[in-house]
């Protein structure tokens, strides 16, 4: 009796001190630096999670700590007290390509992170010069295997998910080429506009301010991306249906409690249904959307499956 008496007290104090969760702001890390596509993302939800009702007016401040692919951050959020106050945000497919590529990193989000829903998402598009001719994915694949060219092609590191993409979609059609990888996206799409390479795999974010230079010709999606509606998917060309896309989710340490995994979950569906996150993701070319926490980890499960050969491909070519 004595025991249960304890265990009922001690329940009734965990559960005191969590009602009022959040009590002050919020850290919500974030593993790169300022002004790429996590970092957007991250912001235009924290200056929005105040209007949440589960936040008590609390916002998210945003704590930029690049390194590793984004990797030191989400060890940091892994190795945070669970106790809500400090949260990470990153696309599925960089933390799964991260993890992947640095297994001496000892880092598995699937046993260190609990999924709290998804804001936004990433997709990778196949981008070509406008001036090429081909206007489909399928044309162009036609066109290099006709010239039996090497197609040398630009994307935003060697391991991210839109490398992953590209060498997915080269390798499904049968197209020889050689990956010409950057540090960051905007280097990747720069190449491609200076014609140092034939084609680039590239967040589809990154063409706003440069559709007289770039046309995408299609995405590895099951469905249209929503913030690119008229781009057609691959399967939809009779292509390889890849069904890779980089939902932006929020991440806590393994141990939150469940009251904290409620709330947080909450906000994240509330803010996503806002209209003003959804003009500010829209004036940074992407598009709201929410996934809750179920289908982001099945989300993330399936990209490691997904992206695990093709990593080990991408070290063993590299020795």
């Amino acid at each position: 009796m004595k025991i249960f008496l304890l265990s009922t007290a001690i329940t009734a104090l965990t559960t005191a001190a969590f009602a009022d969760y959040p009590e002050r702001p919020i850290r919500l890390m974030v593993g790169f630096s300022a002004g790429g596509g996590t970092d957007t993302s991250a912001r235009g939800f924290g200056s929005f999670t105040a209007e949440a009702p589960t936040m008590n007016g609390m916002p998210m401040v945003i704590v930029n700590q690049p390194g590793g692919s984004g990797l030191q951050a989400a060890q940091t959020v892994a190795n945070a007290d669970p106790d809500g106050y400090t949260l990470y945000i990153i696309n599925n497919g960089t933390m799964s390509g991260a993890s992947l590529s640095t297994p001496e990193a000892g880092f598995d989000p699937r046993e260190s992170l609990v999924n709290l829903g998804c804001v936004t998402q990433l997709v990778t598009g196949l981008h070509i010069p406008a001036e090429h001719p081909a206007q489909s994915a399928a044309e162009w694949v036609e066109s290099v295997r006709d010239n039996g060219e090497i197609v040398r092609w630009s994307t935003s590191g060697a391991a991210t998910m839109h490398a992953v993409v590209g060498h997915l979609f080269m390798n499904a059609n049968g197209i020889d080429h050689q990956v010409v990888p950057f540090r960051g996206g905007s280097n990747a799409r720069n190449a491609l506009v200076a014609d140092d390479v034939t084609a680039s795999f590239n967040g589809n974010q990154l063409i706003s301010g440069f559709e007289e230079d770039i046309k995408v010709l299609g995405v590895p999606s099951l469905e249209r991306d929503p913030a690119n509606p008229d781009v057609p998917t691959f399967a939809e060309q009779g292509l390889e249906a890849l069904n890779v896309t980089g939902p932006m989710c929020l991440y806590g340490p393994v141990g939150l409690p469940d009251e904290v995994v409620a709330d947080v979950s909450a906000a994240v569906e509330a803010v996503t249904e806002l209209e003003g996150f959804g003009r500010f993701m829209g004036r940074s070319g992407l598009a709201a959307m929410h996934l809750p926490p179920e289908e982001g980890t099945e989300n993330l499960n399936r990209l490691m499956e997904t992206f695990a050969p093709v990593i080990a491909e991408i070290a063993e070519a590299q020795q």
